[in-house]
C-alpha cells in the first residue's frame, strides 16, 4: 500500500495526467484472477491536443514506463480496463501474450523461466516482456525434530497446534453489531510474532508435565520460498508476460517459439504453451477459415438462383479478388495486420463488391435482351451504371472516414475494420466498371444466348 501513493506521485509529474486513482489487492468475485499483491493505477488523460510530453499514446506509455522502472521489483504492464479484464480472462495475466513454462519442480520452473525472459526481450515487437515472481517470499518455516518430540512424549500435531493458535489466532467468539458479524481472534502479539528468537522462546508443557521451549523440539527460521504456486490443469506453471507492439502478433509468436526450441534446453517433463490474446485469434480465425468459404458459397448460390447462370454467378465473383486487392494493399501502405476486425471487414467488403457487380450484370444483360448488340450492351450498360456503382462505393467509404482517422479508445478495432473496406472500395469498384465488362461476354456466351432467345 505504501508503494501506490509514490506511483501516482511519480505519474501526476506528466502534464497530460489529469489524476490517477489506485485498486491494490483483488475483489472478492472469481472473474478477478489477479494475485494478491496486485496495484491496477487507473490514470485519467487531457484530450490529446493539450499534450505536450509525447504525441500518442505510444509514447507518453514509453516515458510513463521509463520513470516508474526506478522502482526495482515492479512488473509493469500498460492496457486498459476492458482489455485487461479480457487478458485476465483468457490467461490469468494482464498482457496480450502468456507464455507458459509448466513442470513439476519450482526451481527449475525459476530457472528456465528466467533464460525464456531474457531469450524474448531480444525479438523485435515484443514489449514489456515480464516474468511472474516465483520466489522471495519471507516464511516462517518450523520444522518438528522428531528424536526431541519423542524423548517429551510430544506428537508433531501438538506442535503445530500451538503454532497455529499463537501466530495464526484461534476464534473466541463473535462481536455482533446489527445483522453483521465480526471473529474475534486471539494470538500473540505482533512484536513477538515477527521475532524468530521470541517464538523459538514459546514454552510448550509436555505430557510428563515438563515445560520446554519451542526452539528446543523444532527449528525455528525464516525462509525465502514462493509467494504463491500457480496451476493450471494440475500442473505447477510460471507465466512469461509479453505485449506486441510494431509487428503482427502471429509472427511474433512464431519468432518466440522459434527462439525457445533453440536457445532454452526444457528437461523432460517440461513443456511451454502461448496463450492470452493470440489463443483467442487462433480460435477466432479457425471459425473464419469456415464461415468465410461458407458465406462466398451461399452468395454464389443465391446468384445462381437470380440469374440461372453458372457463368454470370463466377463473373460476379471476380468481384471478390479484386476487392480483397484493395484491402490488403491498404492494410500494407497503414501498417496493419491481418487480425479479427480486418477480417470481418473483408466480409463486409464481399457484399458490397457483389452488390456493385450485380448491378452491372443485371444492366448488361437489359439491354441484350432488348436486341442491342453485346458489344453495344456492354459498353452502355456500364456507362449507365457508372453513377449508382460510384454513389455506392463513395458513400460506404465516407461513412468510415471517421473510423479510418480515429486514434482514441478502440481504434485498435475500428481502423484495421475501415481500412479493408475503404481500399478494397478503391479497387473493386474501379475493376468492375473496367474489369466486368471486358470479361462479361466471355462468362454469359449461354446466357446471351437465352436471353436473345
Amino acid at each position: 500500500m505504501s508503494v501506490a501513493p509514490i506511483l501516482e506521485e511519480k505519474l501526476m509529474e506528466f502534464p497530460e495526467v489529469e489524476y490517477t486513482l489506485s485498486r491494490i489487492g483483488r475483489a472478492e468475485i472469481g472473474g478477478d484472477p489477479e494475485p494478491v499483491n496486485n496495484i491496477e493505477i487507473y490514470i485519467g488523460l487531457k484530450p490529446v491536443s493539450e499534450w505536450t510530453s509525447a504525441k500518442n499514446r505510444v509514447e507518453l506509455q514509453g516515458l510513463m514506463e521509463e520513470k516508474l522502472e526506478q522502482f526495482p521489483g515492479l512488473l509493469l504492464n500498460f492496457s486498459q480496463p476492458i482489455a485487461t479484464r479480457v487478458d485476465e480472462l483468457l490467461s490469468g495475466v494482464k498482457a496480450q501474450l502468456a507464455i507458459k513454462l509448466f513442470g513439476p519442480e519450482l526451481d527449475m520452473l525459476a530457472s528456465k523461466g528466467q533464460e525464456i525472459e531474457a531469450a524474448i526481450k531480444q525479438i523485435d515487437g515484443a514489449r514489456d516482456v515480464a516474468l511472474e515472481q516465483i520466489a522471495g517470499e519471507a516464511q516462517l518455516v518450523i520444522k518438528p525434530k522428531r528424536q526431541q518430540l519423542s524423548r517429551f512424549g510430544f506428537s508433531v500435531g501438538d506442535v503445530m497446534e500451538v503454532v497455529k493458535n499463537g501466530i495464526g489466532g484461534v476464534s473466541a467468539g463473535q462481536i455482533i453489531n446489527g445483522n453483521e458479524r465480526y471473529d474475534i481472534y486471539v494470538r500473540i502479539e505482533e512484536k513477538y510474532r515477527d521475532n524468530q528468537e521470541a517464538i523459538a522462546d514459546l514454552r510448550i508443557q509436555s505430557p510428563t508435565g515438563a515445560w520446554v521451549r519451542l526452539g528446543d523440539i523444532a527449528t525455528v527460521s525464516f525462509e525465502s520460498g514462493p509467494p504463491q504456486v500457480r496451476r493450471d490443469d494440475v500442473q505447477r506453471r510460471v507465466v512469461i508476460q509479453a505485449n506486441v507492439q510494431g509487428r503482427d502478433m502471429g509472427s511474433v509468436v512464431s519468432d518466440i517459439r522459434a527462439v525457445i526450441d533453440s536457445k532454452v534446453d526444457l528437461p523432460a517433463g517440461y513443456s511451454v504453451v502461448i496463450g492470452g490474446q493470440f489463443e483467442n485469434q487462433q480460435r477466432a480465425q479457425q471459425r473464419l477459415s469456415v464461415v468465410v468459404p461458407l458465406s462466398l458459397a451461399l452468395i454464389a448460390l443465391l446468384l445462381y438462383f437470380a440469374f440461372g447462370s453458372v457463368g454470370q454467378a463466377m463473373l460476379i465473383l471476380v468481384n471478390v479478388p479484386l476487392a480483397v486487392i484493395g484491402g490488403i494493399f491498404s492494410l500494407y501502405i497503414s501498417g496493419q495486420y491481418l487480425s479479427v476486425p480486418s477480417s470481418v471487414g473483408f466480409i463486409t467488403l464481399f457484399g458490397v463488391a457483389v452488390l456493385n457487380g450485380v448491378v452491372m450484370v443485371e444492366s448488361i444483360n437489359q439491354l441484350v435482351k432488348d436486341g442491342i448488340d453485346t458489344s453495344k450492351a456492354v459498353f452502355d450498360g456500364a456507362v449507365s451504371r457508372l453513377r449508382p456503382v460510384l454513389m455506392t462505393a463513395i458513400t460506404s467509404a465516407l461513412g468510415l472516414i471517421p473510423m479510418l482517422m480515429s486514434n482514441g479508445v478502440g481504434a485498435e478495432i475500428q481502423r484495421p475494420l475501415a481500412s479493408v473496406i475503404v481500399g478494397g472500395l478503391v479497387t473493386a469498384t474501379l475493376l468492375t466498371l473496367f474489369v466486368l465488362p471486358v470479361l462479361y461476354a466471355w462468362f454469359s456466351k449461354a446466357k446471351i444466348k437465352d436471353l436473345r432467345d
